[in-house]
């Protein structure tokens, strides 16, 4: 049975509750009027597995939303952005948030330019570039990426990009702790690992997190 937009509207809004992350009706509107778009798009390309309205919601959404009482400062960086996530979301739940949304290949970036366009999100902006040669003119106070690469690469290519006081967060499944253990030491030694809870899933989610 395909869920009505009411049914979608209440799972979003009560799981956003749950995670202590509120959104108002304009924000609820957009990240519906992402999801049309994403879906739209993803009839001739490949930007989300993700097809179902209602694991949209829970998948995407809520997903994204998880980390946003992690999220440390207003300038926040998402590595390797792919559909919007966590980045979209996470602008509409934390409006006093900037963000800087990237991705590499050039149909993801022009759907992020189309999506920020269209749901008027000014304190969003798209930069297109591998991360390990993104140069930024101003220090982020918080990196996110959500399962981009295995822990030990990411960590590689965006070293650059640890200034001081930044956090960083990776967004991880169940094969974190093989990950964990291709970091260095010292690395693992600075790792904090926070288990994230998704309303109305049951997946192994996990965050970690650098604080330098």
């Amino acid at each position: 049975m395909i869920d009505s937009r009411g049914a979608l509207t209440s799972r979003l809004v009560e799981g956003a509750t749950m995670l202590n992350c509120p959104l108002t009706k304009e924000s609820i509107d957009k990240c519906f009027a992402h999801m049309d778009l994403l879906l739209h798009w993803n009839r001739t390309h490949n930007l989300t597995a993700v097809c179902e309205p209602a694991d949209f919601v829970t998948l995407h959404l809520l997903d994204s939303l998880s980390i946003a009482p992690l999220i440390k400062g207003d300038n926040i960086l998402d590595v390797g952005s792919g559909g919007g996530f966590p980045g979209i979301p996470l602008a509409l739940a934390l409006p006093h948030t900037r963000w800087t949304l990237l991705d590499s290949r050039g149909k993801r970036a022009r759907f992020l330019e189309e999506a920020t366009n269209h749901l008027g999100l000014e304190r969003v902006a798209v930069a297109q570039s591998r991360v390990e040669d993104y140069r930024p003119e101003v220090n982020f106070d918080t990196l996110v990426a959500r399962a981009v690469s295995p822990l030990a690469r990411f960590v590689k290519e965006t070293r650059h990009l640890w200034t001081d006081g930044v956090r960083v967060i990776a967004m991880k499944g169940r094969d974190l702790d093989s990950e964990l253990g291709e970091i260095s030491p010292e690395m693992r030694n600075r790792a904090e690992v926070v288990s994230l809870d998704i309303p109305g899933e049951s997946l192994v989610r996990r965050a970690v997190v650098f604080q330098n």
